[in-house]
């Protein structure tokens, strides 16, 4: 990603929804665990690098636009898409860490996330009441942050004030979708184990 000259950020996602692998989940997060990023900074021309997984994807289904021709870049032997870009108010606290946590950040993309009925989903809610439902969770910080443990989840959470922690089971199909051009622009959410949840307009 990108310093902007009002000390903002902007990065391109790479991510590997949309590959099969004939490998296990354990060895692709160990591939992506031993990148460094100074080292992509420099093949890249960057002006930093956030490492946004391993995750988990909990929908049940996506599509997706990829950018660049869809294009794969190999990164450590991990074939990666563009699917879009993201901004950040603040480049230096991004890149530095911990995750900016609780803070609605702009996504662009052109995405579905499908949840079929009977599922359960995990959702935040702002103070203002605006829903965001998870899409992926994160094993970077907390590899037992998995799919199994997600009904324990909002035990663990240390919510800001006025925000809400919700688990709700889908009386029907649910689609998740996003336009990279959209006015006002897609926005995300993450929470302090890096799950990422998307801004969810239709729920209540």
């Amino acid at each position: 990603m990108n310093r902007e000259a009002n000390g903002g950020g902007i990065g391109n996602y790479y991510n590997s929804l949309g590959n099969s692998f004939d490998i296990s989940n354990e060895v692709v997060d160990a591939r992506f665990r031993s990148l460094q990023a100074e080292s992509l900074k420099k093949e890249y021309g960057s002006d930093g690098v956030f490492f946004n997984g391993p995750r988990r994807f909990v929908a049940n289904g996506f599509t997706a636009v990829s950018y660049n021709d869809c294009t794969k870049r190999a990164i450590n032997t991990i074939p990666l898409y563009l699917y879009g870009t993201f901004e950040v108010p603040s480049f230096n606290e991004f890149v530095a860490g911990p995750p900016v946590a609780y803070k609605v950040l702009v996504s662009k993309r052109t995405n579905t996330f499908i949840f079929k009925a009977g599922e359960q989903v995990n959702e935040l809610i702002t103070p203002e009441g605006a829903v965001y439902t998870m899409f992926s969770l994160s094993l970077k910080a907390d590899p037992t942050n998995t799919i199994e443990n997600l009904p324990n989840l909002g035990k663990r959470l240390t919510l800001p004030t006025g925000w809400r922690y919700r688990t709700r089971t889908l009386e029907r199909d649910m689609i998740l979708s996003s336009s990279y051009d959209a006015n006002p622009p897609n926005t995300i959410v993450l929470d302090q184990f890096e799950g990422n949840y998307q801004h969810n307009p239709g729920a209540r």
